[in-house]
């Protein structure tokens, strides 16, 4: 049983809050500094006598379970090892997977407890029944998928076989690659990262045009472009781990490009435009909530600024390998030194240039002598 329970967790468990390692991170940082203590009493109190807000928060637990379950069945899927479960006995293997589905929900679970304490203090017994059952269920529904995937391994949907045929015709530029491994190999990665740093970037931009010109006596504006370089900030930083898979990407499936002819400018530009392609929503987003007050040039430096951030996140990386969890401290640097140079007003294209100018330098420097040195 300790066996089994061990197994899942380094093949299942540690994975994927190694991968999500960025996102979570950003929700963290949301959640306990843009949220004083008192105010998510405030908001568990309200929910537990609404139903329409208590069924918010078990919206947003069951969408947190099913991206993590999503990433279990990948997993599954990819290591035929673990179709080996199918041989154990059936109730070794529904506590091992039931373990694991648990460690998985470790965030749902934990602020679910939470809620479930003032639902206590404020005798709402009915609020109590709803966050158990809600959660059982969706812990019995997150098991029953992966107990489902071991036993019809490696399905091919219609979509895959379009795309299969599409790929004969079509072919990827190297620009590409990343991308689409991204998308179909660690799509729970993308879309997980991409949801979360979505939702911060809309709030932001939303935030920015409330009751914009109905401040006070002089009509100016309350916000400037500095609240847009933080959401800028977090957006980049919030892709610290999707930056670290390109990091990875590119030592362990490409190592052949670096016998390719290619000028160093040249290599050091695509990887900007990869940088620039990922973040072409945000980009989308921010033209479509462009703000009437600013020039758009300057507007569209957050945007840049944030691209910016991901090279340098790069080029960190050329210089000394880091794991996941060592690179979390470099990012939790940087959100503080990037935090405090856009609060002293230091224009976004400055902040842009010089990112831009130290990742190429150091790229220049390690690039070559930079290696992959496993986890």
């Amino acid at each position: 049983m300790r066996s089994t329970i061990t197994v899942l967790t380094k093949t299942l468990v540690y994975p994927f809050y190694r991968q999500n390692a960025g996102i979570l991170w950003v929700a963290g940082l949301l959640a306990g500094g843009f949220m004083r203590s008192s105010d998510h009493i405030a908001l568990a109190t309200y929910a537990v006598s609404s139903v329409v807000v208590l069924a918010v928060y078990v919206a947003i637990w069951l969408l947190y379970t099913l991206l993590a379950t999503r990433f279990a069945v990948s997993m599954i899927n990819r290591y035929d090892v673990l179709l080996h479960l199918r041989l154990f006995r059936p109730l070794q293997k529904w506590i091992g997977l039931g373990i694991a589905q648990l460690l998985l929900m470790g965030p749902a679970v934990g602020y679910a407890l939470f809620v479930g304490r003032i639902a206590r203090q404020e005798k709402q017994g009915w609020a109590i029944a709803a966050i158990v059952g809600s959660l059982s269920l969706i812990g019995v529904a997150g098991l029953a998928w992966c107990e489902y995937a071991l036993h019809h391994p490696n399905p091919v949907s219609r979509w895959a076989a379009w795309v299969t045929k599409l790929r004969r015709y079509v072919r990827t530029p190297y620009g590409l690659f990343y991308l689409r491994y991204l998308v179909n190999e660690q799509a729970t990665l993308f879309w997980r990262t991409k949801l979360g740093t979505g939702l911060v970037w809309i709030g932001i931009l939303k935030l920015y045009a409330t009751d914009h010109y109905q401040i006070n006596l002089f009509r100016t504006p309350d916000y400037d472009l500095r609240l847009i370089g933080l959401g800028a900030l977090l957006v980049g930083l919030g892709h610290a781990t999707v930056v670290y898979e390109q990091y990875r990407f590119e030592h362990q499936w490409l190592p052949i490009y670096r016998n390719m002819p290619v000028a160093d400018w040249r290599r050091w530009a695509g990887y900007v435009g990869q940088f620039a392609l990922l973040l072409l929503p945000e980009a989308l987003l921010l033209l479509y909530h462009l703000p009437v007050d600013q020039p758009a040039w300057r507007t569209l430096g957050a945007w840049a600024f944030g691209v910016s951030l991901l090279s340098v996140q790069q080029g960190l990386l050329f210089r000394v390998h880091r794991t996941p969890d060592r690179s979390m401290t470099v990012v939790y640097i940087m959100l503080i030194a990037y935090f405090l140079l856009i609060m002293f007003r230091i224009p976004l294209w400055a902040l842009v240039t010089a990112n831009l100018l130290a990742s190429g330098w150091l790229f220049r420097r390690y690039y070559w002598t930079s290696a992959w040195e496993g986890e």
